[in-house]
């Protein structure tokens, strides 16, 4: 794979270079490249980290969960109703 750099990247790869991280421009790219994959999350770990969020909210009385009936508030006849049918 060729990469052509161009304008603040190049600068950036020739200065980890110039400075002794690396060197070449190949391995300025691969490190970048290898930095950037350990600080990304998986779409898993970022719904776990929300999810940990909002059960620390419920414990610190911020948040509360409702049962169907109490997020439905007048609508929750419909849901009975709906299920009366299902039964059926």
């Amino acid at each position: 794979m060729n990469v052509i750099l161009k304008g603040h990247a190049k600068a950036v790869a020739e200065n980890m270079v110039r400075f002794g991280y690396v060197n070449t421009q190949s391995e300025a790219i691969r490190m970048a490249l290898t930095t950037f994959a350990k600080t990304q999350m998986t779409e898993e770990q970022l719904v776990q980290m929300k999810l940990d969020w909002i059960d620390e909210q419920v414990k610190l009385g911020k948040r509360r969960v409702l049962n169907s009936e109490q997020a439905l508030g007048k609508y929750a006849k419909l849901l009975k109703h709906e299920a009366k049918i299902e039964s059926k």
